[in-house]
């Protein structure tokens, strides 16, 4: 069937249809769409709890805010894959933040075109006429599907359908300018995605978690207990007494034993990244931004002090609240301890 353009165009236009509570783009999904899995080998994609949440409640607009590895920007992919073999005339684009990430995203997009279930798939509608430089071109449907890096010239001269910006808070430099530039290129019923880990109440994809409702965008929250790997064997690494925290985590969010023991050699592992690598709620974790040697809790409350910054550079990586005095020396010193030689 998946020769003929026609039936090809039908799908499309039932993709958010419902059936047992399930789209008709899942059913798709979790039928046709490979993916590779860390024991190695693939096997089609098994939706799991968030990109279940997120099939549930995503509109037009949508901005997530995630954990690491939940499988957020595997799941848009697919969605967004699915778009594009059944929608004749559609661009998708998938914009990453490093040529490394870029790359990645591209080989998850090819491998769910290399693993279609029936050969003539390939050889019918699905015939491609590139896949190079992260583009997969599909003449007969004239629809396309890239992958590219976030820089001034994404997004340039295109109309785009379907967009998905990932990891937006480890974006380059201008990364406002370049959001925009990729905003502006969507047509007025396309669909876009905002995704990341959050890096510092500060910067262009924290504005833009901050400002949501006001934009109209959909705000979607993964925290790290959203994997079911995450946990430990309680029976080599018992827990004891739990901590105020973990009770309130066990309270609140329903946390088992196992999970609490991974949550407490993942902190002890990463330290001050843990909080923001593996966010708990959608608040603390842009409070916390890599390894520091001071109190994150102490310059939060500072922060939350101040009147706004006058000045942002490098995507808000670095705020500006007294700007240097031309007449004036400055001297920089670091802490001996640190042993930065």
């Amino acid at each position: 069937m998946w020769t003929d353009l026609g039936l090809v165009e039908h799908f499309g236009g039932y993709l958010d249809s419902v059936a047992d509570g399930e789209t008709l783009r899942d059913l798709l999904i979790r039928s046709m769409l490979k993916i590779r899995v860390k024991r190695g080998g693939v096997r089609y994609l098994k939706l799991n709890r968030a990109q279940r949440e997120y099939s549930q409640r995503a509109t037009k607009r949508n901005i997530v805010l995630k954990a690491r590895q939940l499988g957020i920007t595997t799941y848009i992919a697919a969605r967004f894959f699915v778009q594009t073999i059944t929608k004749p005339g559609t661009l998708t684009v998938q914009v990453a933040h490093s040529d490394e990430s870029a790359q990645a995203i591209f080989n998850i997009v090819h491998r769910f075109w290399e693993n279609l279930p029936n050969s003539r798939m390939r050889r019918g509608a699905l015939i491609k006429s590139r896949s190079n430089i992260r583009q997969i071109v599909f003449p007969r449907l004239d629809s396309e599907y890239r992958v590219e890096t976030a820089d001034d010239n994404a997004g340039r001269g295109m109309t785009i359908h379907s967009l998905h910006c990932s990891e937006v808070s480890r974006w380059p430099r201008g990364a406002a300018d370049t959001l925009a530039s990729l905003r502006a290129a969507v047509v007025p019923d396309g669909e876009i995605v905002l995704e990341s880990t959050p890096n510092g109440a500060a910067g262009v994809f924290y504005e833009e978690w901050d400002t949501a409702a006001e934009r109209g965008y959909q705000q979607h929250f993964f925290p790290w207990w959203y994997e079911p790997s995450y946990k430990e064997d309680v029976a080599k690494k018992p827990v004891g007494e739990l901590t105020d925290e973990e009770k309130a985590l066990v309270a609140k969010d329903g946390l088992t034993e196992a999970q609490i023991a991974w949550r407490r050699w993942r902190w002890k592992l990463m330290r001050g990244q843990a909080a923001q690598e593996y966010a708990e709620d959608p608040v603390s974790c842009f409070l916390a931004s890599g390894e520091c040697v001071f109190d994150f809790e102490a310059i939060g409350k500072a922060a939350g002090s101040l009147d706004a910054a006058v000045e942002s550079q490098d995507n808000g990586r670095c705020l500006v609240w007294f700007p240097p005095q031309e007449k004036w020396d400055y001297i920089i010193a670091t802490p001996s301890f640190l042993n930065l030689n």
